[in-house]
Order: structure tokens, then sequence, then C-alpha cells
């Protein structure tokens, strides 16, 4: 991927990852109580999210219409950062 698109998010909601076959940075930048992502519905090889937080987020659901997340975060500490890439060969969004 050689684009990457940011989009940052409220204190609380849904972010749902188009299917631009971009790499995709969510920032989010206030204490949060809840927060879910979708990961992208036609994911491409080699695709990446990247979740960072400053403030925090306490309640964290990563869910994938297409393959598995392979160890998803359920919180993210202030400053800390999740990155997920997508194999195409095993259906799965793997954190790195």
């Amino acid at each position: 991927m050689n684009s990457v698109i940011q989009i940052t998010t409220a204190t609380t909601g849904t972010v749902t990852a188009q299917d631009t076959k971009q790499d995709l940075v969510i920032v989010h930048d206030a204490a949060a109580l809840t927060l879910t992502i979708q990961m992208p519905a036609s994911p491409v090889d080699g695709q990446t999210v990247i979740v960072t937080t400053s403030g925090g987020i306490t309640a964290l659901t990563l869910s994938a219409v297409v393959g598995t997340i392979v160890s998803a975060l359920g919180t993210l500490s202030i400053g800390s950062t999740g990155r997920y890439i997508y194999s195409a060969v095993q259906n799965k969004w793997f954190r790195f």
C-alpha cells in the first residue's frame, strides 16, 4: 500500500473502514469509553489498519466482515498503538 487515509474519531462511536485498498490510520485524540472499529469489508493482502490514541480507549471492539482478527485488543492505554495487517492467504488480520 502506498497511500494512507487518516480518520480522527470522536469520544465514542463506531468507525467503519472503507474499501479504499489503502492503509488506514485511526487517530483517537480524546479519552473514550467505547470505540468500535469495523475492518474493511474487502481487504487486500498486506493492507494495514493502525489505531492510535492519545487519550486512551477503555472498551475497544474490533470486528471483521471478512476473515478473523488474531489477538484483538480490548483496550488501549494513553499513547498506545495497535497495528493489524491482513493476510489474504490465511484470511486473517494479524496484530504486529
